[in-house]
């Protein structure tokens, strides 16, 4: 009966406009929220009320503050989430901002936006002003509606790609700003820029596969570029090498459609000379990713190959120059020559 009613004014109160706070379970709000219980304490059973709701109230500004501040590090971040067989990356700029693209997978009962993703990036805290859809496919977009509950995402962008109807409903229903993002398009925030390279917006659309309608977006920062191209496949690859051949080279390299041998030709690993190769990847996947035949190709071009079936979730970071990439199982530095 005593949880029950507990629970009756958690909902009432949750009802109140402004009743509820979303704060990150990060270690400055986490400190903040014991101090606001420490003041209830000294308030309530030690008898000290005035001494205990200042430190309350000072705990309370303290959660808030932690929320309204930028939370960056002055380092552009790529977060490879481990979503299994997906496809989930998250940008963090030097201001502690967020643009994702793609959001993984959904299965019956849940998806990684709810159940991975949203608890992931609120561990850091800071705004989601981007979502980037590649393409279509639920093994991309079929955390974004789970992600959008929970974040406060304020645009979504998406490419010129075909549609089937499970997105089409669901994207009809979302009235978020954002709009379709096509060849010489491109985002610019805190300092980051996000150039789409293709696919051109009718090419795009008309493609009946829609991996070969994947936005392929090269982000910029300093002398980084990073190559991040969804599920392109040869057909994608091969516009690319005829249209925006040198726009390719880039010192990192998300691996196409999770490393089949439907993707990463020869000449693009010519034009792109990637220096690290990022593939996401679901471990034991029935689909046979990443294919022997592409991790060959990426050795004999001097690729340091990482995948997170092995790895689990990678963190690139830099400062615009070097490159600094971690895992849970070691870190490795890189600069440009």
């Amino acid at each position: 009966g005593a949880l029950a009613l507990i629970d009756l004014v958690a909902r009432v109160g949750a009802m109140i406009p402004l009743g509820t706070l979303s704060v990150a379970p990060d270690a400055l709000t986490a400190a903040s929220l014991t101090v606001v219980a420490t003041g209830f304490v000294l308030a309530g059973a030690m008898r000290r009320t005035r001494h205990g709701l200042t430190l309350a109230l000072v705990g309370l500004v303290g959660a808030l503050w932690g929320r309204a501040v930028p939370r960056g590090n002055g380092r552009l971040e790529l977060h490879v989430i481990d979503v299994g067989q997906g496809d989930a990356l998250a940008l963090r700029t030097p201001r502690g901002r967020w643009v994702l693209v793609d959001a993984g997978p959904a299965w019956e009962g849940g998806d990684a936006g709810q159940r991975i993703i949203a608890p992931y990036l609120r561990r850091f805290g800071g705004d989601v002003v981007h979502q980037l859809i590649t393409h279509p496919h639920l093994d991309h977009f079929g955390g974004v509606p789970g992600l959008l509950s929970p974040l406060a995402v304020d645009s979504i962008w998406e490419g010129p790609a075909p549609a089937g109807s499970a997105y089409a409903e669901w994207r009809a229903r979302e009235r978020r700003p954002g709009g379709v993002l096509a060849a010489g398009d491109s985002l610019v925030i805190d300092g980051v820029v996000l150039r789409v390279l293709a696919p051109a917006r009718a090419w795009g659309a008309a493609q009946s596969n829609p991996n070969e309608g994947s936005l392929v977006v090269r982000v910029d920062h300093g002398r980084q570029r990073w190559l991040l191209t969804g599920d392109a496949e040869l057909g994608e690859e091969t516009w690319l090498l005829g249209h925006a051949p040198r726009e390719l080279a880039a010192s990192v390299l998300k691996v196409g459609h999770h490393g089949s041998h439907s993707s990463t030709s020869p000449a693009f690993l010519d034009a792109v000379s990637p220096r690290v190769a990022l593939v996401s990847v679901g471990r034991d996947n029935d689909y046979g990713h990443p294919s022997p035949g592409v991790l060959q190709r990426l050795d004999a071009h001097g690729a340091h190959v990482l995948r997170t079936d092995d790895e689990g979730t990678i963190v690139l970071s830099t400062d615009g120059l070097s490159l600094e990439v971690r895992t849970e199982w070691g870190r490795w530095s890189y600069r440009e020559p």
